[in-house]
């Protein structure tokens, strides 16, 4: 039952009232009748039973059509619990009717149902006579909101955004409640919330659904040790990778205060047991609604702790180089305001967050927003989604796909399968993130084909440092994001095994397609050979790019690990010059190589180098394409 509406019966059954003549309240002039279904109304409020209370209501009313109170109250529940906004001015306007001064809060009530039913001015004229008015804290804050979002939604209608969303079918929605959707980044799982009912009560489970070739599989719950039907666990995060699961849970064992934040590692046969994200990210308030970005190293999410600027509060938390979790920091005022700022989604790009507010000038409930990185690191003021994307009704939880082209939230339309559904659509370009894509891959053993589990770095080649760390799943694959705007090295290791090595620039790229790659690891015996495509030089020199250090360090690491090891460093060009000079050129690129591997401690009696010019192409020399393959670095076992 709506808090507000008890509050405000609780008052006129108190009899804190005294009306004009002609107008009848509970208190004073209802008759037995109409006294007994404004009664029996108040006990269907008090039980959730919102519809049967407003038929009580209009009867109370028809019974006697100048009771005030029913009227009021009337309205107050076709706008905030029936969503029946075109009502609730009517009966609004009635009490209004009847006695302007009835209660210092009408004009508030009237300005918001007018808001609602998108009557702009009506609403503006109705909460400027509030000016005054001896209102609560609360509601006189709420009139300048209210004044702030009419300015901008007269603006918002008249530039409308592509919207036309798509109810996600049966295999997702129900009759019940499905929310706060989160999706892989190659959009084949979906993990979501859905209310159960088990007796009496309701709880909240999470369930996932994949993508078939037309529509959503039947919804499967994510059984334990994920939902458990003692605790209420949803509003979750699933990584882009689909490896790692965030989700909330409320008196879960081992919390730290009500609502907590949890966190599973996938493996090959499902999710491992929940950890919860510790103490410098939970707290004895309400800790909720995680997000974590594409690197895993940044966590989002909405609290009430303390230090915050309101309600709830977007606050992040970033996985350290000792792989904790740092204290929790808010992310301030021009996001945050005195009201909620709720169900954060950072996008897979690391720039652009969305999240839910209704402290922001909008459409009066809580509305979209999104916020983009500014070059200095910090967040960008928010922009409405605008309409109709954002309206009078609930959306719940936005995001947004990998590639920017289709948002999935929750929302309780006309088309639906009952209350909230689950919903995609086409993203409008006002609000989409920058370009996104990523690498599927399997790996396996070169010779036997056998799936390996193994370990996979992403690193940034610019800095060196490393973007995401993931393992493979029992079929060895897996699946890894990466954001435009940068070079990536992506190297892919196992022990007893040499390293395989990837890269992929995405600088300039603005759309393209998925990259999907097999990665067949070659174990460790005399005789096998290994590019080294992460070994950059200088246009037609000898010298090592900076962003060559990374794969060298990962060669040193070999060694190192395997002492008896010997190796050799070939060095190989295309056709075009002299072979003369491409001898030389390619043994000096092999002893750069070589030199460096000294300066890590690999001795000279493990490893030599060789120039073999254009002697040993691997792909044809009359494409540009063919002679940047035969440009390269080899690394070759000698001797185990």
């Amino acid at each position: 039952m709506n808090y507000l509406l008890r509050l405000i019966i609780v008052f006129l059954l108190c009899g804190f009232y005294v009306g004009q003549a002609q107008v009848v309240t509970y208190e004073k002039g209802a008759n037995k009748k109409s006294r007994e279904l404004f009664e029996q109304a108040d006990k269907a409020i008090a039980f959730g039973n919102s519809k049967e209370a407003a038929e009580l209501l209009k009867q109370a009313t028809a019974s006697q059509s100048n009771f005030i109170d029913a009227w009021f109250i009337l309205g107050v529940m076709q706008m905030d619990n029936l969503k029946d906004y075109t009502a609730a001015v009517a009966s609004l306007e009635k009490v209004n009717t009847l006695d302007p001064n009835y209660k210092p809060e009408l004009c508030f009530q009237l300005g918001r149902a007018y808001f609602y039913n998108q009557q702009y001015d009506k609403s503006k004229a109705a909460l400027n006579l509030c000016k005054g008015k001896p209102l609560s804290l609360h509601d006189s804050r709420q009139v300048d909101m209210f004044l702030k979002s009419a300015d901008y939604a007269v603006v918002a209608i008249q530039h409308p955004r592509k919207f036309q969303p798509k109810n996600l079918g049966a295999g997702v929605n129900t009759a019940t409640d499905e929310l706060m959707p989160t999706i892989t980044a190659d959009e084949r799982y979906l993990y979501f919330t859905r209310l159960d009912r088990s007796g009496y009560m309701l709880e909240e489970n999470i369930y996932v659904s994949s993508d078939s070739a037309s529509s959503w599989s039947m919804a499967q719950m994510v059984e334990a040790p994920i939902s458990l039907y003692s605790y209420n666990d949803g509003a979750t995060c699933i990584s882009p990778s689909g490896k790692y699961l965030f989700f909330t849970s409320c008196e879960r064992p081992g919390g730290y205060g009500n609502c907590d934040i949890w966190f599973a590692s996938k493996n090959e046969t499902g999710f491992e047991k929940p950890r919860n994200m510790g103490g410098r990210i939970n707290t004895p308030g309400k800790d909720i609604q995680p997000s974590i970005s594409a690197d895993a190293r940044t966590l989002f999410f909405a609290s009430n702790k303390r230090g915050g600027y309101g309600g709830l509060d977007i606050w992040y938390s970033v996985l350290q180089d000792d792989y904790t979790w740092s204290e929790a920091k808010n992310l301030g005022p021009l996001i945050n305001t005195e009201y909620d700022e709720e169900r954060p989604f950072i996008h897979p790009d690391d720039q652009t967050l969305y999240f839910s507010s209704d402290g922001h000038p909008g459409f009066g409930a809580s509305d979209f927003f999104v916020s983009r990185k500014l070059p200095n690191g910090e967040w960008g003021r928010p922009e409405n989604l605008g309409f109709p994307i954002n309206g009078p009704g609930d959306e719940i939880g936005i995001v947004v796909s990998a590639d920017g082209s289709t948002a999935y939230f929750a929302s309780e339309r006309n088309d639906g399968f009952g209350r909230m559904d689950i919903y995609s659509f086409e993203t409008d370009e006002s609000f989409k993130p920058n370009y996104v894509t990523y690498v599927k891959g399997k790996v396996f053993d070169a010779e036997t084909n056998a799936s390996i589990k193994a370990n996979v770095q992403l690193f940034d080649l610019e800095t060196g440092k490393i973007y995401t760390t993931l393992s493979t799943d029992a079929k060895g694959e897996f699946m890894v994001t990466l954001p435009s705007g940068k070079d990536f090295a992506v190297e892919v290791m196992k022990e007893g095994y040499l390293f395989h090595s990837l890269n992929f620039s995405l600088k300039d790229v603005k759309q393209g397609k998925p990259f999907y790659v097999n990665v067949p690891l070659q174990k460790l015996k005399a005789g096998q050979v290994i590019v080294l495509n992460n070994v950059f030089y200088e246009s037609n020199q000898f010298t090592l790019k900076s962003n060559s250090k990374t794969e060298l360090d990962l060669v040193a690491d070999l060694l190192t690990k395997n002492p008896t090891l010997k190796v050799e460093v070939g060095g190989h060009t295309d056709n075009t010059g002299l072979d003369a000079s491409n001898k030389t050129l390619s043994e000096n690129r092999a002893k750069s190589v070589v030199d460096y591997l000294h300066s890590k401690g690999i001795t000279d009696n493990r490893i030599s180098f060789k120039g073999y010019a254009s002697s040993k192409p691997v792909a044809d020399n009359h494409t540009e394409q063919g002679k940047a393959q035969n440009r390269r670095t080899e690394l070759k076992i000698i001797e185990i």
